[in-house]
Order: structure tokens, then C-alpha cells, then sequence
């Protein structure tokens, strides 16, 4: 239904021209990204003009065309709180002493033998708090590079350990952008899309914990320099309070996530009682904290790597994101509306006869998504735009689509050397990542088991029961 609710007579769009425009999408968010390294939301951006233009040839108006994009803009707006209460929380933890409570409680149980097992810890730790990867390798994985380097320990592996560790928070807190927008794009709640990772994150996390301990007692250096780690500890303290009373407001939202309150809610609690500590214990004036809240806790130091670490959160930080959300389903409403891939995606799934098809294919077409575009964003956008429909035709809860696209795209892609987040690990670690990807176990042991589930049937969920007979 388009404006004014008059039905407009359009054309059904062809294969050929399907796939010129798939094409054309695709060369130019590769292109706008490899060569310019454009923001990739204001690439998708511009992509509605390229969508538009193909669907105007299908006899749309652009004033239709936009509408349809608004309308599926919609669905960001409750993700995109979550967002803005993340970036809050962000700032007010760190002004807490939450985050470095977490940190120091870490390093303090660090020896040769396990610590690469404490480093891949730390790192989920970390990034399951924070929700972002790129933050943890910048900080945590920083800091665990020059202490194993102290330790004599493999770099390559330390690294490996890190970004396994990093990208475990990343797909699994309900603070992390792909955890939102992978929920978001398949219809799926926050939390029935955590939940159901679970399955094929945990085991392949404990398998991690296994490989990096024997790692670590067969490799470990003999000989270590202690005052790395205690160098950290010491700046730590000389900024914060460090004890239980900075966890306390983390403690406060994981209780009330756990009761199932409001997502939004628990978060904006966590930001106020971490903002009366900042100010009650940590001795921040309220002025401060407003800044903080606003534009990113800033600490005054010449230590590079306090600011570094510390130095983060504000509802500024995540207007990025937000615009990423807005404009990614915009894209996709005008895809998916106008039906402008409808034959690309017939053509793709004509051979599928089964809700085993569907996920697997899906698990297919995100790889390959990863591997032309090195972003898990356009996954994200064009494999729900695809798949959603067949999900409902064959009675599949959206949880196994929310959950395929993070198992490859967002920890799958991290052995792809050329991939965004392989590019930035090695440019802030310093470790080639044809060095260090053999490390990254997490990255190959979650797609799979995701694929093993997929192919024996495992943890596949139905909207009806006894769909899954009917249907294969």
C-alpha cells in the first residue's frame, strides 16, 4: 500500500534486471568502502538512491519509494534507545570504576601458564560489558599484548586469543551493534536472540578455554616482567577506587535483566546509580558527569594507554550507530517492498524443499555476503530482506536466521584477512593476520557447529508445532 493508500501499477521485476540491480548495490558499497573507506550508514544511505532508481524503472515514484523506506524505518526506533542508553552506560562505568574494577580483578590472576586462558577471559569479559570488539582489542587486547610479551608467550597466539575473546561479547551483549541490529533486521526480540545463541556460542567459548589452557601450560615463557602488570594495576588505582562498591551498578543491571525487565530500563538505572558513584565515591562533580554522559568519559593523563582504555561511552559515541540502524532498514524496506530482488531470490531458493534448506542456504548466502562486502553489515541488511518471507513459509521462529547471521557474519568473517575487523586487529596489535588467524578458534568453531545444528536439525525452532515434519 503506498501514499494515500492508492495501490500504484508497477512492473514485476525481471531476473536480469534483479541481479543488475543486486549488482550494482554491491559494487558500490565494495567499491565506496575498499577504495574511499566511506562510512559504511552513509553508504547504505546513498544505496536508497541506487535502490530507488531501479525500482522507479519499475514504475514507483520516488515520493512511494521513500515512504517505504520511512515505514520500515520505523522498527529502529525501540533498538535505537537501547542504543543511546548503551552509550550512557558506557561513560558512567567507566567513571565508576566499573570497567576497571573488571580489569584489575583480571590481571591480578595473571601467571605464564594461564594466561592465555585469563587473556581470552578478560577479553569476553570486557567486551560482553562494553558490547563492542574493536574497543576490547584497543584496550584489553593492547594491554595483554604488552604483557605477553613480558611473558615470552607467542603473539600470534595472544592475538588470536584476544580477537576470540573480543568478538565473544561482541556477538553475545545486548550493548553490542551487530547483537541490536541482527535482532533488529530479522524481527527478533533482544533477548530471545541472545538466548538462543547460547547454543552454539558456549561450547565452541569452553572449547576455546581448553585449547588457549593448553596452549599456555605448553608454551608458556619462563621468565616474565611483573611490573608490566603491576605498572597497569598502579595507574588504575591512581584514578579510581577499585573495589567492590564500582561493580556494584553492573551487578544492579545484570539482577534486573535476569528479572526481565525493560532492556531500556536496566540500562538508564545502571547509568544513574554508576553516575552517583562516579560522583558519590570516585569524586567527579555532577557537571562532569553530565559531560560524560554526553560526549564520552575523558580522563586528564599523559599515559597513552589510560586514555586509550578509558577514554569512551557517551550518548555522541552511538549517533553513528544509530543512523546505521535507521538507514539499513530503510534500504532494506525499499529491497523488500518493491520486491526489486524477488527473482534473485527465487532463482537462489527454487531448489530448496525443506526449512533445512532455508538454514542452510541462509548460512550460505551469509558467508558469501562477508566475503564480497568484508562488513557484516550488508549481511545484515540483505540476507533478512531475502530470507525473511521464506522463514514464515516454512514455519521457522526468526531466532535461527538473527542467530545464523552472527555466527558467520560477525565471528565467522574474522578469517578473512581482508574483512574489516581482521584489518583492525592487525593494525592496533601490531600481528599480521596471517599470523595470528589460526589462533582466532572461536571464529571457526562457532559457523561450525551453526552448521552442524543446521544439518542434524539441532536447536532449529518452529512458530508451529510439528512443522518440521510437514515440512521436510
Amino acid at each position: 500500500m503506498l501514499r494515500n493508500g492508492k495501490q500504484r501499477e508497477v512492473k514485476p521485476s525481471t531476473l536480469p534486471y534483479s541481479v543488475a540491480a543486486l549488482l550494482c548495490i554491491i559494487a558500490f558499497m565494495a567499491c565506496g568502502y575498499i577504495f574511499l573507506r566511506a562510512n559504511f550508514a552513509i553508504l547504505l544511505f546513498l544505496g536508497w538512491l541506487i535502490a530507488a532508481a531501479f525500482a522507479m524503472g519499475l514504475g514507483y515514484k520516488f515520493s512511494d519509494i521513500e515512504e517505504l523506506a520511512y515505514e520500515s524505518a520505523k522498527k529502529g526506533v525501540a533498538p535505537s534507545a537501547i542504543i543511546m542508553a548503551v552509550g550512557l552506560m558506557i561513560a558512567s562505568f567507566m567513571a565508576a570504576g566499573t570497567v576497571p574494577t573488571v580489569l584489575v580483578v583480571g590481571l591480578k590472576a595473571v601467571n605464564p601458564s594461564v594466561f592465555l586462558l585469563v587473556t581470552f577471559i578478560l577479553c569476553c569479559v570486557t567486551s560482553l560489558i562494553t558490547g563492542t570488539s574493536w574497543g576490547t582489542i584497543g584496550t584489553v587486547g593492547v594491554a595483554m599484548i604488552g604483557v605477553g610479551t613480558g611473558f615470552g608467550v607467542n603473539l600470534a597466539i595472544t592475538a588470536g586469543a584476544i580477537v576470540s575473546g573480543a568478538y565473544f561479547g561482541d556477538k553475545m551483549s545486548p550493548l553490542s551493534d551487530s547483537t541490536i541490529l541482527a535482532s533488529t533486521m530479522t524481527g527478533t526480540d533482544l533477548w530471545t536472540h541472545i538466548k538462543n545463541m547460547l547454543w552454539t556460542t558456549i561450547p565452541s567459548a569452553v572449547l576455546c578455554m581448553i585449547l588457549y589452557t593448553a596452549l599456555g601450560v605448553s608454551g608458556a615463557g619462563s621468565s616474565y616482567d611483573k611490573s608490566v602488570i603491576n605498572g597497569i594495576i598502579a595507574s588504575m588505582n591512581s584514578i579510581f577506587h577499585i573495589d567492590f562498591l564500582a561493580v556494584l551498578p553492573l551487578l544492579i543491571v545484570i539482577i534486573l535483566i535476569g528479572l526481565r525487565a525493560s532492556t531500556v530500563g536496566s540500562l538508564l538505572i545502571g547509568s544513574v546509580l554508576a553516575s552517583a558513584v562516579a560522583v558519590l565515591y570516585q569524586g567527579y562533580s555532577l557537571k562532569e558527569v553530565a559531560g560524560f554522559l554526553y560526549s564520552g568519559f575523558v580522563v586528564n593523563s599523559d599515559n597513552s594507554f589510560l586514555t586509550g582504555i578509558l577514554n569512551r561511552g557517551g550518548l555522541t559515541s552511538m549517533m553513528g550507530l544509530v543512523a546505521m540502524i535507521f538507514v539499513a532498514l530503510g534500504l532494506g524496506g525499499i529491497i523488500s517492498e518493491t520486491k526489486l530482488l524477488q527473482p534473485v531470490f527465487e532463482a537462489i531458493t527454487r531448489s530448496i524443499r525443506s526449512a533445512k534448506g532455508v538454514l542452510l542456504m541462509a548460512w550460505v548466502i551469509t558467508w558469501i555476503c562477508v566475503f564480497i562486502v568484508p562488513t557484516y553489515n550488508f549481511a545484515f541488511v540483505l540476507v533478512p530482506t531475502l530470507f525473511n518471507p521464506l522463514m514464515k513459509q516454512y514455519h521457522l521462529k526468526s531466532e535461527n536466521l538473527s542467530r545464523i547471521l552472527e555466527d558467520v557474519g560477525t565471528v565467522g568473517g574474522n578469517i578473512l584477512p581482508w574483512c574489516v575487523g581482521p584489518v583492525f586487529a592487525t593494525g592496533v596489535l601490531g600481528i599480521p593476520t596471517t599470523e595470528y588467524w589460526p589462533y582466532v578458534f572461536l571464529s571457526f568453531l562457532v559457523p561450525a557447529i551453526s552448521l552442524i545444528f543446521i544439518i542434524t536439525g539441532i536447536k532449529t525452532k518452529f512458530e508451529v508445532e510439528g512443522a518440521k515434519q510437514r515440512e521436510e
